[in-house]
Parts: C-alpha cells; structure tokens; sequence
C-alpha cells in the first residue's frame, strides 16, 4: 500500500507542476498582451510596420494562450485533487505552487463519492485512510485472539467455571470474525486478480467514463510505446512556432523601433521577460508531458498492488484461515475439559455429625469415613483393664475405646491431639538400681 500510494503521489505531482507551468503561462502571456503590447500599440499609432508587428505579438500571444488551455489532462485531474472550485467560472487562472508528495499532506476526502474528475490526489488519500483502519482492525483481532487463548489456558488450569463461560462467548465472536476477514479477503483477492490480469483496460473504461478523457491520451500514458505519437505533439509545435514568431517581431522591434520611440524601451523589455520566463516553462511543460515519467509511476503503483498487495492479501488469508480452524478446534474441545471439572458435591461433602471435631480437617474425617467402611481396625495399644495404670506413670487412665455393634473395638471418639502416649517401657536393670538405691537411703537413715 505503501508503493502504491506513493507512486499515486508522485503522479499527482507530476500533473499538479504540468497544471502550474501551464497556468504561469497563460497568465504571464495575458498580462504581456493587457500591458506592455497594449502600451506599445498606443505608442506605435504613427508607425504602420511597428503597429503591425506589436498587433503580430498580441494575435501570437492570444493564439498560445488558447493552444495551452486546450490541454486539460493536467486541469481537469488537479482541479480536483486539490479541492479547487471548478464552478467559477471566467476568472482569471491562477498559478498552482504544487507541494512534492514526501511533504504533501494527507488530505482526507470530505465525501466517500468519487470526486468529477477523478484524481490520483483523491484515490492516495482514501487508500491511506483505509489502510489506517485495515491495520488497526487487524491489530485488534490479533489482541482479541492472544487474549482468548490466553485466559481459556487460565481458566483450564484454575479449574474456573466462570472464566470458561466468558471465555466461550469471546471465542464464538473471534471465530465469527475470523471467518468474516476470510471471505472479506477471499473476495478481494479474485476482484484483485482479474484487475491485475488487465489492468490497462479496466483503467481506460473507468477513467474514460469518471472524466470524459480521450482514450487516446489514456493510453499514451498507460504503454508509452515508441511507435505512438503523444497526442499533445500538434498543439506543442504550433504553441512552439507561435512563441518563436513572438520573439522574431520582437527582436526587429528592439532593432528598429527603440532608435525611434525610445520611450517604448521599458515596455518592450517587459514583453520580452515576460517571453523569456514563457519559453522556459514552455520546456519544462514539453519534459513533463512526456510519457515516461508518468508511465513508470504507473507501472510502480501496479508492481505495488499486484505483487505485494496480493502477497500480502494471501498471508493475511493464511492467518485468517489459521485462526478460525484453531478457535473452532478450542470451542470443540471446551465439552470436554468441562465434563472432566470435579464436581462440588465430590470436592466438599458436609457431615451433620455432632460428635465430629470441628476442628478436624476434611480429609481425615473423609479418611474416617472410608475406614469405617472398610471394616474396624484394631486399635494401636490395647491394655487389660479400663482403670488400669502402668506403673511409674502420673498420667490419667487412658479412655476406653468405643465398641461397635459386633464387639469389636472401634476409633477413640477424643482426636489425636488429646490422646496420651503409651506408657515407656522400664528395663529390669534400672528396676533393680532403683530398688538397691532405696535400701541404702534406709540403711543410712
């Protein structure tokens, strides 16, 4: 997009500075002939030959002036380019200062309606602008995409419900989108390839029917073969010949008028500046209307469209394509990772047990439960009777444990946390050191 609208620039420019030699010009021939020439006939009524020759300058002059605006390729493509007022009508022209298009600002059109005529100007400006906006939508469904992704991997790994829902719903709408910038694609790319397969033509109906030029013209600029003539050549050599003529009457005035009429000195010189500054414009105008300049901006706007813009076209296709196959894979996979979610009566189950620990975790009283089940294990020390305390020991009698239905003992009702350690085991050794111990206390006593 970028060579296209720059090459579309470049031609814009190209007619804008055809549009300002003509236009410098045709102004600068009025004023001489409105005036010094008019000047110089007043002061030439006596002398019949100088009469004739200043009247020869004004009929050339006025003949150039009609010649130059019959050109109107450059006119009729400027005027709209740059908004100029074509409803005015019978002012005099005013020289155009065209701006080169690496400075030239970026004029956004007021109308989506094509302007009457149709210019380059106008078409690089609305590219541009769609071009902005293409990016930032794609832009937009890139984030859109990386941000699904990556809150459904965040919600898969949190197990989150919630996020899963709303991360379905900003699927579908990618997905829609996906599909939608495809066939948005898909289009352009075959209204692309037939325009890229003739383009000549397409350009020459179009242009033809949006400006009523020649197709002559047209297709002088769209070939530039050798073998055809430019269809402004005739009007160039008469304009050429005229302005040669203009500077012979001149010159025979300067040699035989001034000796003469010295006062018609400055208004003489006046003309022939006036001529000078004509016939240097009059060359650049030739250099310009030349169709090589033209046709190789051309030819680079069409390498920009049809080469990679279509490149471009098939890769943004390729990630469309892409992405619609991976959200419709996502959104067909989603059931499934649903389903394998535990659920909450699995994840938390409530106990209306009053004889259970608050204080227990959850997972013993599940481990509880499940022991009970499986059948009453024996206990971890079992001693002969309930009031029984093992010597050597301050403790508390131990509870006794729970006996189920069937006789067997079960699990202490009291938690782990108040129940007592066994009573230590006492070797016969430090029993006999200790009785030894004792007698001798007594002994001494």
């Amino acid at each position: 997009m970028y060579q296209l609208t720059s090459s579309l620039l470049t031609a814009n420019y190209t007619l804008a500075s055809i549009d300002m030699l003509i236009s410098d010009t045709i102004t600068g021939l009025q004023l001489s002939v409105s005036g010094p020439l008019t000047t110089m006939e007043e002061l030439f009524t006596g002398s019949k030959p100088f009469l004739v020759s200043t009247r020869n300058c004004r009929r050339l002059s006025e003949n150039v002036i009609n010649l130059l605006s019959s050109i109107s390729l450059a006119r009729s493509s400027v005027d709209a380019g740059l908004g100029n007022d074509s409803s005015v009508s019978g002012a005099s022209i005013i020289p155009l200062t065209p701006v080169p298009p690496s400075v030239a600002p970026t004029v956004v059109p007021t109308s989506s309606l094509m302007p009457n005529p149709f210019s380059p100007g106008w078409a690089a400006n609305t590219l541009m602008v769609n071009e902005d906006y293409r990016w930032l939508s794609y832009v937009l469904l890139l984030l859109l995409d990386l941000i699904v992704c990556l809150f459904i991997l965040l919600g898969l790994a949190k197990q989150a419900r919630w996020l899963l829902i709303l991360m379905t719903v900003l699927a579908w709408l990618a997905l829609f989108l996906s599909w939608g910038s495809l066939g948005l694609e898909t289009a352009t790319v075959v209204a692309l390839s037939d325009f890229c397969s003739d383009p000549n033509t397409f350009v020459l109906n179009s242009t033809n029917f949006n400006t009523g030029t020649s197709s002559d013209v047209l297709d002088y600029y769209l070939t530039c073969s050798r073998r055809m003539n430019s269809p402004f050549q005739q009007l160039l050599t008469q304009s050429q010949r005229a302005l040669s003529n203009i500077h012979t009457h001149l010159s025979s005035l300067d040699r035989n008028a001034l000796p003469q009429f010295p006062k018609a000195e400055k208004s003489l010189r006046e003309v022939q500046q006036i001529l000078n500054s004509t016939e240097g414009n009059f060359h650049q105008l030739v250099a310009l209307l030349n169709c090589r300049g033209l046709n190789k901006d051309y030819i680079d706007s069409l390498k920009g469209l049809c080469y990679d813009g279509m490149e471009g076209l098939l890769y943004l296709s390729l990630y469309s394509f892409l992405s619609a196959l991976a959200f419709t894979a996502i959104l067909c996979s989603l059931p499934g990772a649903w389903r394998s979610f535990p659920s909450d009566s699995e994840e938390y189950e409530d106990s209306d047990s009053e004889s259970e620990d608050p204080f227990t975790s959850h997972q013993a009283r599940r481990q509880t439960a499940s022991g009970s089940q499986r059948g009453a294990m024996a206990p971890f020390y079992n001693y002969p009777g309930a009031g029984w305390t093992p010597p050597f020991s301050s403790a508390p009698p131990l509870p006794t444990p729970n006996v189920s239905s069937n006789g067997n003992p079960g699990y202490e009702s009291l938690p782990l946390t108040d129940r007592q350690s066994p009573p230590p085991s006492v070797s016969s050794s430090v029993l006999v050191n200790a009785i030894c111990s004792l007698c001798h206390f007594i002994r001494c006593c």
